[in-house]
């Protein structure tokens, strides 16, 4: 990386390859379900205390990725999943080159990074939300309210479409050489990426000698503390990757050929809402299993309960809206 970066010029710059953004991309996906998944184990040692906070668990990722975002854009010039690949941002104005961000290109791309896909995550979760409430025949009766549920239903798939072919487009340009930006987003901003320099590292000696000489002030303890935090966020990152990519690779060869175990005896609570709905103690209309406990439920029972006390009524395990799963049964 340290041969890559010298070569900043100010009319050139080394390109990462393709697979090296998309990689990093990946990356920055799947921070998201890891901190939920996360905060949901923390919550569970106190379910009755803490489940409130279940609900605002998209809220909970937005402050966490603001400030870590924060932190590496203003100290590195670059995302943390960009950080991880030894990658920088760079301004691209008329061919040429400025390898610092402004103030202003720094809070554009925070927004860009942190405030876009949450707002396209829960435009999503809205939509599939209003899917749902048409096809089990719950959509609203009012005129005006049908047409701003159709408005979202539809308005999310256009734009979705929209983004992700000017992402593929983008992705064309760039592997063919007609474009300096990896991405739509990056390009509003005349921000591309390249290769980051190499960070100057306190060696262990030079921090001993340091300590016997009575210079080791507040600074580099607050340095060190700072390094050890991203390095283990990264070293996080680094587990999050190799555990995708273990899953993907070895799912179908290791896990199947592990002998299966004996299914658990059935709890005798559970046998008492054999064929009924532990809500309503009726027959089971449009059968819907909650995947977090096993049980059974009426849809029409189950999905308020879920928004309004994001657990289980049966088991108390935390549960959201995505665990619930529909059985069509003919």
């Amino acid at each position: 990386m340290a041969e890559k970066g010298a070569h900043l010029t100010g009319t050139a710059f080394i390109k990462p390859s393709i697979f090296e953004i998309i990689a990093q991309e990946s990356l920055s996906s799947i921070v998201e379900p890891s901190f939920k998944k996360f905060l949901s184990f923390l919550i569970s040692f106190n379910i009755e205390r803490y489940s409130h906070l279940l609900r605002w668990t998209d809220e909970g990722y937005l402050i966490f990725n603001t400030i870590l975002q924060w932190y590496y854009l203003n100290k590195y010039s670059a995302s943390f999943s960009e950080t991880f690949y030894g990658l920088k941002r760079i301004t691209v104005v008329d061919s040429k080159i400025k390898s610092k961000l402004s103030n202003k290109q720094k809070h554009l791309s925070l927004i860009l990074t942190v405030v876009f896909p949450y707002i396209k995550n829960k435009l999503s979760q809205l939509s599939q939300r209003y899917k749902l409430e048409e096809l089990d025949g719950c959509a609203p009766k009012s005129k005006w309210k049908k047409l701003y549920c159709n408005c979202i239903i539809k308005g999310n798939a256009i734009i979705f479409m929209i983004y992700e072919f000017m992402v593929l487009y983008n992705y064309i340009v760039y592997i063919s050489g007609k474009s300096a930006y990896t991405s739509p987003l990056l390009k509003l901003l005349s921000i591309t990426l390249t290769y980051a320099e190499p960070e100057p590292i306190i060696s262990i000696s030079d921090l001993l000698r340091k300590i016997r000489n009575n210079s080791f002030g507040l600074s580099d303890g607050v340095d060190i503390f700072q390094r050890m935090v991203t390095t283990s966020f990264e070293f996080g990152a680094f587990f999050l990757q190799f555990v995708s990519w273990w899953t993907q690779e070895h799912y179908s060869t290791n896990l199947l050929s592990l002998p299966i175990p004996p299914p658990p005896k059935i709890p005798e609570i559970a046998k008492q809402y054999k064929g009924i709905c532990p809500i309503c103690r009726k027959a089971l209309r449009i059968h819907t299993v909650l995947s977090v406990s096993g049980y059974a439920f009426c849809y029409q029972c189950i999905l308020p309960v879920i928004r309004t006390d994001r657990k289980c009524p049966v088991t108390n395990y935390p549960a959201k809206e995505d665990d619930l799963i529909r059985l069509y049964l003919g």
